[in-house]
């Protein structure tokens, strides 16, 4: 056995050549499509190869082959610092295709000659402590200046992105720059000895590459370097169960062997055993909780999030009640530190700001900003990744964001119209936005384009020449139409994530190691529970279809009162209008009405609409039905701030309101009035003592609709 092979030159070279070659196949595998991927991979490898051949040339005892290797570890050497400032370009964004062409010009110049003459390395020395390592020729200064030219212009490109960046962009920025800085300060210290100058840390200077690479590795782990999620929990599990246990069993072997000296060895073998099954499955739990709370932060429930943010933005009823509760919901939801939310100005192509969380945020955007051209053309929300070069944004774009503070862009278009853009700063916990963020992000940029794009069909109705009855139903089916919207996506969503949640543990082997029944029985849960959404679904699609079917021939029929009132409210729950509303309704099952059910739908949904905003979706709803010996009566009491005596007299006229928000139509009560009317009934409204509104619609009963029909 050679003894060079134990020299800790040696050991370190081969650590840091198996180091370097482990975290750079993990980084490329991770992500093979990424360029900024796969010039980390061959940068590893530029570090792979010096390492190498630096090990195996230490342990030789043929100094011809020592010289070989030597001179083949030097390859690594001029490789290594074009590649690093490669690297860096690619991190920072700012690209210099100058001083790169001219990083790998020289490299590659110089192999050449040091290669096949001896004017780099002419031969090898022994007097460094380890068996051989290169001695330096005349022109050997040249690829030591080079190196440290090139690595320090790196470490300043770093260290001014560094100082130009913040939030997850910073953490990671001081982690790459530390880590070169200390990576490379260690690995120039390997100069010296080719000159005879030997000191610390030499002979451990090898292992230079291994603590570069170590702090990366943490830095993937802990803060998604790279933007790479890694799932090691079970490997860090594992390791540290293994020794601790291995630890423990071992202490207790000694310490029982030296009070038990005689005691045969199957007995001290049959206690170890049963000492490491007690040990397991605690030890298991407490480095499970451990790994969790130090190295994988728990993930916030986006379907909880998803489900509030719907929840929220269903009950908004104008655009700045939309920016506020959109912004509360960003900065205290989600976290983020700051949101500033644009709207479309109606006159002039700009944006007005309407609700922000940052002081310093301009109060309009023009529409030639190059931030709203970026989001004309992609038309999805922009994620800033700390180390996405590959997005297509520009160096100015990329310097304007950072400088501003900047993580995302969430445009809102109607029609292919930008209506609104979301600017996002950085979360408060400095961690990157990921691809649950994304998602949320376009459920709330579909909400909010859904409010838009109702709020247009409405006022469309109202410009345009249909009757009124034309109108009344269009009112009624687009504002249905965003609840169910929110009542759709939310099951969508749901399903979404458990199937991608089937295929991250699929791609990550987490199904190999568990047995079919456990298998089938995983998979199976997530099925049904998709299947259980899928119904979800439907039933909304299909309670909505019913509303919205078109018209008919306008023809009076019977229908059970009590009925249609829970085939209406079900659909309000359905689409999420009665989050905050509790209805008491008491309506005899033999209630019969002579009416449409078109006109009915209406006349519940006007009516109850109404009540929901005088209400602003939160209080009770009293329903009740009476007969007399002509009329049904149908009372529906709300228990909002009612409606002043003076103004009783107009509620009824058509584009008549009292609202403050511009949306607002006026057309809802002078719908009901005209469907009632339509009918052969009656509408009467008035104040009660105990607060809130009544309106009170007669019917005519269905009996004498069908005594009218038999005469």
């Amino acid at each position: 056995m050679n003894p060079g092979i134990f020299h800790p030159y040696v050991v370190t070279g081969y650590l840091t050549a198996f180091t370097t070659l482990a975290v750079g196949v993990f980084v490329y595998l991770k992500n093979k499509s990424s360029s900024l991927h796969r010039v980390f991979l061959i940068y590893s490898l530029t570090i792979v190869w010096w390492s190498f051949f630096t090990a195996l040339q230490g342990m030789q005892t043929d100094i011809r082959w020592a010289l070989v290797w030597g001179r083949l570890c030097h390859v690594g050497v001029l490789l290594i610092p074009a590649f690093f400032y490669y690297f860096t370009t690619k991190i920072t964004g700012r690209k210099n295709p100058i001083l790169l062409k001219i990083g790998f010009f020289i490299s590659f110049i110089l192999t050449i000659p040091m290669l096949f003459t001896p004017f780099f390395i002419p031969t090898e020395r022994t007097d460094a402590g380890v068996n051989f390592l290169p001695a330096p020729g005349p022109g050997y200064i040249v690829i030591i200046l080079f190196f440290c030219a090139y690595v320090l212009l790196s470490l300043a490109e770093l260290w001014k992105e560094r100082s130009r960046s913040s939030g997850p962009r910073k953490k990671h920025m001081d982690y790459f720059f530390w880590a070169s800085l200390i990576g490379y300060g260690v690995g120039v210290v390997n100069f010296f000895p080719v000159y005879g100058f030997v000191f610390f840390p030499y002979p451990y200077s090898a292992a230079c590459g291994s603590i570069y690479f170590f702090v990366l590795g943490y830095a993937i782990i802990k803060h998604r370097f790279l933007d790479i999620e890694l799932i090691i929990k079970k490997g860090i599990v594992f390791t540290f169960l293994f020794l601790t246990v291995s630890i423990a069993v071992s202490l207790f072997v000694f310490t029982l062997g030296l009070f038990l000296s005689k005691a045969p060895v199957s007995f001290l073998s049959g206690l170890s055993i049963v000492l490491a099954m007690f040990l397991y499955e605690p030890l298991k739990k407490t480095l499970t909780h451990l790994t969790n709370r130090f190295l994988f932060q728990k993930k916030i429930p986006y379907t909880s999030l998803i489900q509030t943010l719907t929840d929220k933005l269903a009950t908004t009823q104008d655009t700045r009640s939309l920016a506020e509760e959109t912004v509360q919901f960003l900065t205290g939801e989600l976290g983020i530190e700051w949101v500033a939310f644009y709207l479309a100005e109606r006159e002039g192509p700009s944006f007005k700001l309407r609700s922000s969380m940052n002081a310093n945020a301009p109060s309009g955007l023009k529409a030639s900003d190059p931030l709203i051209q970026i989001l004309l053309s992609r038309k999805t929300p922009v994620l800033i990744s700390p180390f996405d070069t590959e997005d297509g944004l520009s160096s100015e774009i990329r310097s304007r964001l950072r400088q501003e503070r900047m993580e995302a862009l969430i445009p809102i278009f109607i029609q292919e119209q930008l209506q609104g853009v979301l600017c996002l700063g950085k979360k408060k916990s400095d961690e990157e936005f990921t691809r649950d963020d994304e998602l949320l992000f376009q459920t709330l940029q579909e909400e909010a384009e859904m409010f838009f794009l109702s709020r247009e069909l409405l006022k469309e109705e109202v410009r345009s020449h249909l009757e009124l009855g034309e109108r009344m139903k269009m009112t009624a089916v687009t504002q249905l139409a965003r609840g169910v919207h929110h009542q759709v996506k939310n099951p969508l969503h749901a399903i979404l994530l458990h199937a991608q949640a089937i295929l991250q543990k699929d791609h990550e082997g987490d199904y190999k190691h568990i047995c079919t029944e456990r298998f089938q029985k995983l998979i199976g849960t997530r099925i049904n529970f998709m299947i259980e959404q899928i119904k979800r679904i439907q039933h909304s699609l299909g309670t909505f279809a019913q509303f919205a079917h078109p018209a008919e021939d306008f023809e009076l029929k019977p229908f059970s009162l009590e009925a249609e009132l829970r085939a209406f409210f079900t659909v309000m729950r359905d689409g999420m209008k009665l989050y905050g509303i509790e209805v008491l309704c008491q309506i005899p099952e033999e209630t019969r009405v002579l009416a449409s059910e078109e006109s009915l739908k209406a006349i519940f949904f006007n009516l109850f609409n109404n009540a929901y905003e005088a209400m602003e979706g939160k209080g009770k709803l009293f329903i009740e039905a009476s007969t007399n010996h002509e009329w049904v009566e149908l009372k529906m009491r709300d228990t909002g701030p009612g409606i002043p005596q003076e103004i009783l007299p107009n509620i009824f006229e058509p584009f008549f309101s009292t609202k403050k928000n511009t949306e607002a139509i006026g057309i809802g009560l002078s719908t009901v009035k005209h469907c009632v009317k339509e009918l052969g009934g009656l509408i009467e409204v008035s104040t009660p003592k105990d607060g809130g509104a009544q309106f009170t619609v007669k019917f005519r009963k269905a009996e004498l609709g069908a005594k009218a029909r038999a005469a």
